[in-house]
């Protein structure tokens, strides 16, 4: 994959570093082997989706290695909305980060919900901050939705003292931070629920998919209700429900993903350490630091670019890559509170979210991760560095 160092990189006239390209996502799979004679047998039965056999078995599994129950759901989004409306969150205020993917208050919107844009720590987290939670909490407020930004965990205490001074839930959107852990505790069953995206771009992937944490029973028995149209036992609905179902193809998928997964994010955790070693001493870049105690899965690696230092911008440095086959992404630009749907309401500034949406570049980390990638990635950065007066010149003020 590497090439030998250059005297130019790619955009000043000399070879790409990276022969064939290295993505923002590179998904990694099971051999159809291990699970077509299962799904084979659905194809069969007919018994494809409505909760059936694997589906099932699927969720046993995840709540034993979550340690915690969990409801599958055949996207993370679906997964966020049923959370949320087990809450009745109708009508009220719902606080959530600025610096987060759009689905997180787009999902407050779609049940009723107002969401209220709270800063970030200024302390390379990137996680929600609670004294702004605490300054925004008003009779209103129903719920704070923490975010754990590219699987690094938000103050899950902190917050939960905050919610428990002021009757608030406590809700985590963690779509993607499956596997990992603080104090070593996997993510899951924290605050009053928690969910989980298993899209083909996270950690853990099933194609489609995700799932509902709690540990508490009435929560569960809600939003199993809620995927499931509302349908009581009975057949009564006491909630207008949705269709949110895993089918057996990503439930088998799963299976399959859970036996490899902890082999995958040993990976993830070794290659983001050997980046961030390597960058170490190159000036006008910061990596994304999770806090004491936790262990991120590394959905991807943050790193902050200050052009006064690093010669060039963000965006500069993103279009300088791509001429060298590397594909970064500007998550999470703009932040939300800047989004038009959210512009015209009542907001303040919130100076530390609108810094990080300028700066911040995310750098791909996969489960089959190679030394010499990560080796690449390093090395681009001190060339495009080494280059950022003549590359400058030719992108131009971004």
């Amino acid at each position: 994959m590497l090439v030998s160092r250059r005297e130019k990189i790619a955009l000043l006239g000399g070879k790409p570093i990276f022969d064939r390209p290295l993505n923002i996502v590179r998904p990694t799979f099971p051999k159809p082997e291990t699970f077509i004679e299962q799904f084979g047998e659905c194809l069969l039965s007919g018994q494809v989706t409505n909760n059936s056999r694997w589906a099932r078995e699927f969720e046993s599994q995840l709540s034993e290695y979550l340690n915690v129950p969990a409801l599958s759901f055949c996207n993370g989004q679906i997964a966020l909305l049923a959370m949320l409306w087990a809450f009745d969150i109708k009508d009220t205020e719902v606080i959530v980060p600025a610096f987060t993917f759009s689905a997180t208050p787009h999902a407050v919107v779609w049940c009723g919900g107002t969401p209220v844009f709270a800063d970030i720590k200024d302390d390379g987290s990137m996680c929600l901050d609670p004294q702004d939670v605490e300054r925004k909490v008003t009779p209103r407020t129903k719920a704070i939705l923490g975010v754990d930004p590219y699987g690094i965990c938000c103050d899950y205490d902190e917050l939960a003292k905050i919610a428990r001074k002021h009757g608030l839930k406590l809700l985590f959107d963690s779509a993607p931070s499956f596997g990992s852990r603080v104090d070593g505790r996997l993510t899951g069953g924290f605050g009053d629920a928690q969910i989980f995206s298993f899209h083909a771009t996270k950690a853990f992937a099933t194609m489609e998919g995700g799932c509902v944490c709690s540990n508490d029973p009435e929560v569960i028995e809600r939003v199993k209700a809620i995927r499931n149209f509302g349908l009581q036992p009975s057949s009564d609905c006491e909630d207008a429900g949705l269709n949110g179902k895993l089918t057996e193809i990503c439930a088998l998928i799963g299976i399959e993903q859970l036996k490899t997964f902890e082999a995958s994010a040993a990976i993830r955790r070794k290659s983001v350490q050997t980046i961030k070693d390597g960058l170490k001493k190159l000036p006008g870049i910061k990596c994304g630091v999770a806090p004491s105690g936790q262990e991120p899965i590394w959905l991807y690696l943050p790193v902050i670019i200050d052009k006064l230092k690093f010669g060039i911008d963000r965006n500069q440095t993103a279009a300088a890559f791509e001429r060298e086959n590397f594909f970064v992404r500007k998550y999470y630009s703009p932040a939300c509170h800047q989004l038009s749907i959210y512009r015209g309401a009542t907001q303040e500034a919130l100076p530390v979210s609108e810094y990080h949406a300028d700066n911040v570049i995310a750098l791909p980390v996969y489960n089959d991760m190679k030394p010499e990638e990560c080796e690449g990635i390093v090395q681009l950065f001190f060339d495009v560095y080494e280059s950022a007066p003549e590359i400058s010149k030719l992108i131009g003020i971004s």
